[in-house]
């Protein structure tokens, strides 16, 4: 009977540890959606978690480990809604990823414009890192472009690489003008869209090119 308790301690105590990082992490996306990153105070969050700052250093550490975790976050739920595109319909799955994101985004509008301009300041969307955020962004549109190719509705003369890249910075670009709160969700499915055709566009051939702006001029 003692060696069962023995080796149920280290379990229980794993699962208070994860259970105290998860209240940290969930006060810290209340503050930052409410008020921003900038607002986020260690002593605020260790009073609204109800545990000490020096917990928080234990755990998880300052505020950039913090801010690196909620974006670690939010990339997940971008992977998840990613994961449901279907590459093999090329002339959907943009416009499925798009609106997969934009339904995302509406679901706490707060938290996610606030999360993005925090991870757009710390640098942590840079382009430079290889295995990192920007690196997975553009993974889908590259392998999009590639399936295109594949089935002839694009020629070839741009290389994957290069359209997956100004696909994925026409979102981007969209996706930072609405977390600016330049414009609402609707205008981000807009502009959106019409970088992504025009990049496509730019190497389509002749009847997808129709196609493509026929849907560009359905935007306007």
């Amino acid at each position: 009977m003692k060696t069962n308790t023995l080796k149920e301690k280290p379990s229980v105590r794993v699962t208070n540890k994860q259970k105290r990082k998860e209240r940290i992490l969930s006060a810290a996306r209340q503050t930052i959606a409410k008020n921003g990153f900038d607002a986020l105070k260690l002593r605020d969050l260790a009073i609204s978690a109800e545990l000490t700052v020096p917990t928080i250093y234990n755990l998880i550490g300052g505020k950039s480990d913090i801010l690196e975790l909620v974006i670690g976050d939010l990339m997940k739920q971008i992977e998840a809604t990613q994961a449901n595109v279907d590459i093999d319909d090329v002339e959907k799955a943009f416009e499925v990823q798009i609106e997969n994101l934009a339904t995302l985004f509406g679901s706490d509008e707060d938290y996610y414009r606030a999360a993005f301009i925090a991870g757009d300041r710390s640098g942590l969307f840079e382009h430079s890192n290889q295995t990192g955020i920007y690196a997975k962004s553009i993974a889908l549109p590259i392998a999009v472009c590639r399936k295109a190719k594949e089935v002839g509705l694009l020629l070839g003369n741009i290389s994957s690489e290069q359209l997956g890249e100004h696909i994925y910075g026409s979102y981007r670009l969209a996706r930072q003008d609405w977390s600016n709160g330049y414009f609402d969700l609707a205008q981000f499915r807009k502009q959106s869209l019409t970088g992504v055709y025009l990049c496509l566009a730019a190497d389509a051939a002749t009847d997808f090119r129709k196609r493509l702006s026929r849907k560009i001029s359905a935007l306007q």
